[in-house]
């Protein structure tokens, strides 16, 4: 059995036939979990705010549920369509 050094092997990457390998930008970690932070805490203020100002029932735990189900009803539908646009442009 032999066996080979694998030391010397090319760098392979495996993409579409017509697409640019993707460029990686030097992201600083502590700008990138800063900004991360920064929009969850901005995304829950202003959640907490809609629901405060919108009431479906009178239990919370139900109010949060119907909140949480239309923001996550629409956002799948949303996604959803983009989804079919930009493989309907695809073709």
């Amino acid at each position: 059995m032999r066996i080979q050094n694998i030391q010397n092997t090319p760098k392979l990457y495996f993409c579409a036939a017509n697409s640019k390998p993707a460029v990686h930008k030097n992201i600083n970690p502590m700008q990138e979990g800063l900004t991360t932070a920064g929009a969850w805490f901005g995304f829950g203020v202003a959640l907490d705010l809609l629901s405060r100002k919108i009431r479906f029932s009178q239990s919370p735990m139900k109010n949060s549920l119907a909140l949480n189900g239309v923001i996550g009803g629409s956002a799948g539908v949303i996604t959803g369509v983009m989804s079919k646009h930009k493989k309907a442009d695809a073709e």
